[in-house]
């Protein structure tokens, strides 16, 4: 019923208190401004991401024009069932890292070094290098490493049986590792000399390696398979791994991003056993208290060096182990980042003893050996840096010291068996380089 006023008109009758406070009503300017906020919204987070999706390609464009592609060891080192891993044949890349940048040329092989028959040439003879990332020259160019050098001098000295050094080194190679490709490839390739460059850290290598070997009859190893990744149950996981591996594969980066941030990753997680426990600290026998051991934990090792010298015996192959010093032994200057990261003392000069316990277990046991470590302790004292800071393995100028060893230890041997083929087992270089 409709109310009148005093004078008898009728009065507007009052709006709902919804309408009468604008609110309710679709049609009023409040509510005409919400859907063109939401829309400007929208439309500042779209051009938002088209801008970092623009930055990204820019980034992109800008990195395939300074760098390649393969600049980490994955596109040319591969997963391997006998050897656990291995370079892959015909590969080509870079290693490279803030502090390197390293082609690699892979040959049809398997083998950083110059393409080669696998069937040796009448008359010259074959120097095999086995060894690890020192051996096959990480962070240097491949005409760099110590065994293309050697192979240099050796042209050089017109002696009048040719000798052809093949690099078989490939990074954490140990003598499990060795033993196993002299077996499945190495003594295919026919070597009067077989020279085992011994790393420290195979010790340790070798004891991971065991773990995952796999024995035959009388316990001979047959093969060391890699180990391979568990897959994780978490479904956001695995679904941030495969993001990953995208832009890994099809971007550039990925890898430019990664080599520069990872260094500070592992330095923040600094995860590194350095406990002086052989099994888990990888430079256990450096420290002093693991030192005082001596070398009853090297065992595996040791029995794996008699395995290679007893094959190589039986073919009347020669064989020779050399051993080397880290910068922390050499000089307080040498390796001061990465021995801080790994736990030992700035400025200290650590013993090179643990060299001098494979020397004297190789010449127990009738195998030749050359000793590094005197000859790049004096020529440390004029020539710096030898070592990469953060990475620890040798400069061009470490590996010049090396080949000057290694030529001087080898010709005199090398001129006494020119005139025989094959060269006869139990015989070979060795000695100490100068102290």
């Amino acid at each position: 019923m409709a109310t009148t006023l005093r004078d008898g008109s009728p009065a507007e009758a009052a709006p709902p208190p919804e309408r009468a406070l604008g609110r309710g009503d679709e049609s009023g300017p409040r509510a005409e401004t919400r859907p063109r906020r939401r829309s400007e919204t929208g439309a500042r987070m779209a051009l938002l991401g088209v801008g970092f999706v623009l930055g990204l390609l820019m980034l992109e464009v800008a990195i395939r024009i300074i760098e390649p592609r393969e600049v980490i060891r994955e596109y040319f080192v591969r997963a391997d069932p006998v050897l656990h891993h291995s370079f892959i044949p015909g590969a080509h890349g870079h290693h490279k890292t803030v502090e390197f940048d390293a082609v690699y040329a892979i040959n049809s092989l398997g083998l950083r070094n110059a393409e080669i028959s696998p069937a040796k040439p009448a008359g010259p003879g074959r120097i095999l290098m086995l060894g690890d990332s020192f051996t096959e020259g990480n962070g240097v160019a491949q005409d760099e490493n110590f065994p293309s050098l050697l192979q240099a001098r050796l042209d050089a000295d017109g002696l009048a049986r040719r000798w052809q050094v093949v690099n078989t080194g490939v990074g954490s190679y140990s003598p499990l590792l060795e033993y196993l490709y002299l077996k499945t490839q190495g003594l295919d390739l026919q070597p009067d000399i077989v020279i085992l460059n011994f790393d420290l850290s195979d010790i340790y290598d070798d004891i991971q390696y065991t773990r995952l070997a796999r024995f035959g009859a009388g316990g001979d190893p047959v093969a060391v398979p890699a180990e391979p990744e568990a897959p994780s149950r978490s479904r956001a996981v695995r679904l941030l791994v495969a993001v990953k591996d995208f832009f890994k594969r099809h971007t550039r980066t990925y890898n430019f991003v990664r080599r520069r941030v990872s260094l500070y990753v592992e330095r923040l997680k600094n995860e590194q056993d350095v406990s002086g426990d052989i099994r888990r600290d990888k430079y256990a026998m450096l420290r002093e208290a693991t030192l005082a051991r001596g070398d009853r934990d090297w065992t595996l090792s040791y029995g794996y060096l008699l395995r290679i010298r007893d094959a190589l015996r039986a073919r009347g192959i020669d064989f020779c182990v050399t051993v080397y010093p880290y910068g922390l032994q050499l000089s307080p200057r040498e390796w001061g980042a990465g021995r801080r990261f790994w736990g030992f003392q700035p400025g200290a000069v650590y013993s090179t003893e643990p060299q001098e316990l494979i020397e004297r277990f190789c010449r127990r046991n009738g195998i030749p050996v050359v000793n590094m470590c005197g000859e790049f302790k004096e020529r440390s004292r004029t020539e710096y840096p030898l070592y990469y800071e953060y990475d620890g393995h040798w400069r061009p100028a470490g590996h010049r010291i090396a080949a000057d060893v290694l030529h001087r230890a080898l010709l005199p041997y090398l001129q006494a068996h020119e005139g025989r083929t094959p060269v006869s087992g139990a015989s070979g270089p060795g000695g100490r380089a100068t102290d």
